[in-house]
């Protein structure tokens, strides 16, 4: 069977078609964000192709040259490698669906030469200093909107790191006692937190008061059910919490990037630097793997293992007063200056 007539015989000629049919099963299984993902990429490829006409032959799409050509369009635009690697894995999931591996139509190595990686190549993570300043931070000095704003940042790093999804789809009901059960938006696993008593005055503040509303805080419509327009409804929550997380950091972080990202970052590396282990730290945030965790990490591995570096040459480099012998570190400015006078 030739690759036509193997595409023919899934009802696949386009790819526009057959991201369709898959987009319709995500939205069908309630995975919006999955529904955003496809339609984003089969949108971006499209106009890269420029064919208006809707027909994109998936047999001439999908061959290294064309791919390697999409990345260079992507560039072009100014997206980032981990927006790109994520257009490029939706591309290769969509194909895999289509020429299963040992099919006559599929290819190996097919995406060998376009970025597919999922790596943190910033530091998205607050010091220890700066978090400790936000939580001591007086809310009632702030706007309504921004303290909110400032709550809710401040419990996803109390909750281990929640992500902003997970805090917005809490329910009322989740609550037990002194713990939070729940389930991760993302993947679907249970999780079970224990609250700090530092997140008790916040919840009891900014929690929705209102009967009739299912959810802890009153940042989505419970009268919006659960499918798409309550998913467009959380998009806009988003942006609005990411445009106020801004105007907080402006007023008390001057020059600090925050976003609905930090707070679950700083958990992170702040726990890797007071040693806990990547495996616990990986079960706490509810990742699928070490791996996923380790891409979080990875932009401080250079910082631990200088520290490592310093203990090793402090062991080893004594003060010896007889010698004159003077050692400075320098880690603030992220330089070591290591002076030895004789």
């Amino acid at each position: 069977m030739d690759k036509k007539e193997f595409v023919n015989e899934r009802m696949v000629t386009d790819l526009p078609g057959c991201m369709s049919a898959i987009i319709k099963e995500l939205e069908a299984a309630g995975k919006y964000a999955a529904v955003h993902t496809y339609t984003c990429t089969l949108h971006s490829f499209t106009e890269f192709s420029g064919d208006t006409s809707g027909l994109l032959p998936v047999c001439e799409l999908f061959t290294p040259g064309r791919l390697k050509a999409y990345q260079e369009w992507l560039l072009s635009k100014s997206l980032s490698w981990n927006s790109i690697s994520t257009c490029m894995r939706t591309l290769r999931a969509v194909f895999n669906r289509i020429f299963p591996v040992g099919s006559s139509g599929y290819i190996p190595g097919l995406f060998n030469d376009v970025y597919t990686k999922v790596e943190s190549r910033t530091k998205r993570a607050l010091t220890q200093k700066q978090m400790r300043l936000l939580l001591g931070a007086d809310i009632s000095l702030l706007p309504e909107d921004m303290g909110r704003t400032l709550a809710y940042f401040l419990l996803m790093f109390l909750f281990r790191g929640m992500p902003f999804i997970d805090l917005a789809h809490l329910r009322k009901r989740d609550v037990q006692g002194n713990v939070i059960v729940y389930c991760r938006h993302k993947t679907g696993r249970q999780m079970t937190v224990r609250i700090p008593k530092e997140a008790v005055p916040l919840m009891k503040k900014f929690a929705d008061k209102r009967p009739n509303s299912i959810y802890l805080f009153p940042i989505l419509d419970s009268s919006l059910g659960n499918g798409a327009v309550l998913h467009r409804c959380y998009l806009d929550a988003l942006r609005s919490f990411n445009g106020r997380l801004m105007k907080v950091a402006s007023v008390l972080l001057p020059g600090v990037k925050l976003s609905s990202y930090t707070a679950r970052h700083t958990w992170a590396t702040l726990s890797y630097h007071l040693g806990t282990p990547v495996g616990i730290i990986s079960e706490a945030l509810g990742h699928s793997s070490v791996r996923v965790t380790e891409t979080y990490l990875t932009p401080f591995a250079g910082e631990r293992i200088d520290r490592a570096n310093y203990k090793l040459i402090t062991s080893v480099v004594r003060r010896d007063l007889s010698k004159n012998v003077v050692c400075k570190i320098l880690y603030s400015s992220e330089y070591i200056d290591i002076l030895l006078t004789k």
